[in-house]
């Protein structure tokens, strides 16, 4: 199997036959069906504790962190599902995680203020550093479903799944993120 054989689009809501021959490989001890896993996925992964973390160092954590439990819970992968959204969850627990253990304040990673869709009155009038702090005030899952949803631009139904909540959920977490985000916001500028 080479890296060429198996392509994951970052948008992509389908295991095509290749990703699962390889992830099959992998599960059955195939070292280097593994190691193109990672290579594949590497970058997401690293988007997304970036998104989480917003620190070299903890993403790094993050990232090793990640791969060890995948690599221990291949065998639990559900061809069924999406991989790419289930890998994703992995990241987000990761990360949860970690933000637990090392609970200090860390500023939104440096990002166009565009790429947030929470209301367009709020960014025009805020700034990154303000938005960074605010979001980093949020609860871990709060926190995650905004910036998967509204930084990283997933859809709401791969939010879910990365979350390992319904859809209904993840609305109801970006709904109050967002309005909270409104009142920190309006309460930092005071």
């Amino acid at each position: 199997m080479t890296a060429e054989a198996v392509v994951i689009d970052e948008r992509e809501t389908r295991n095509t036959p290749a990703l699962l021959e390889t992830i099959r490989a992998a599960g059955a001890g195939d070292s280097a069906a593994f190691e193109e896993i990672m290579i594949l996925t590497e970058r997401r992964v690293a988007q997304i504790a970036w998104r989480i973390l917003g620190d070299t160092e903890e993403v790094k954590d993050a990232m090793q962190e990640t791969f060890l439990r995948l690599f221990r819970h291949l065998g639990r992968f559900d061809e069924r599902k999406d991989f790419v959204a289930w890998l994703a969850r992995i990241t987000v627990n990761v990360c949860i995680d970690l933000r637990r253990r090392r609970r200090p304040s860390v500023p939104l990673p440096d990002m166009p203020l565009e790429a947030i869709s929470i209301e367009d009155d709020l960014i025009q009038r805020g700034n990154r550093a303000l938005l960074g702090r605010a979001i980093d005030t949020l609860a871990p899952r709060e926190r995650a479903a905004i910036l998967l949803r509204d930084v990283e631009g997933l859809p709401t139904h791969e939010v879910a799944a990365a979350l390992g909540n319904s859809v209904a959920t993840v609305r109801v977490q970006l709904s109050r993120a967002r309005a909270k985000l409104r009142r920190i916001i309006e309460g930092m500028k005071r």
